[in-house]
Formats: C-alpha cells, structure tokens, sequence
C-alpha cells in the first residue's frame, strides 16, 4: 500500500463483505492478505474508512491472533469486540499533508 492514498475498491470491499454478514475476523483477514503484510496502522486507517470502530476498540484488537504478532485473542473474541459491524458514510476525503501522513478531514 505504501503512504499513498486508500484504495477505494478495497474499502468497498470491506463494507460489501459486512454487509453480506462475513465476520470481523473474515474481514479482517482478507484485508491483511490483499494489502500484503500491512502496518497496524495501515490496518487502522482502512477499517476506520469503512466501519464506525473506536480507536480505543481497535487498539484492544491489536492482541487478535490473525495479525501474526502472537497476540492471544481468538477469533471469536475478536467477532465479539468488533461487532456489531456499522458500516461508515463514503463522505470522508483524505488529504496527504507535507509529512507525508494522511488524515481525513
């Protein structure tokens, strides 16, 4: 992925597979693998584009077993953090500021 911006058809993708009734873990484990080893932090900014997810909710789920960092939260309790899914307005514009970050606004 890089620091470039998102790719919207990967958002998409996760709202649609919600939207179908795939787990948090399923979602989350086809993003992990379409953006190939991404950061936590890559993980973050797609799952906030596409769900309404705290930060806080998301920084507990960085234990989940799927991310491969020998975390100890099972799949089912990441399910049941993360649940229910609320799928995000597609009104948020990300702009890349002279750091090289992105941030919505």
């Amino acid at each position: 992925m890089g620091s470039g911006p998102l790719r919207e058809a990967v958002v998409s993708e996760l709202r649609t597979r919600a939207q179908r009734g795939d787990t948090p873990a399923e979602i989350a484990t086809w993003l992990i693998q379409e953006l190939g080893s991404p950061t936590s932090f890559q993980i973050i900014i797609y799952w906030r584009e596409a769900f309404d997810t705290s930060i806080p909710v998301l920084k507990n789920a960085y234990d989940w077993v799927g991310l491969g960092d020998g975390g100890t939260l099972s799949d089912d309790a990441l399910n049941q953090m993360l649940s229910p899914l609320v799928v995000r307005p597609h009104d948020t514009e990300w702009v890349q500021y002279p750091d090289g970050s992105w941030r919505s606004r």
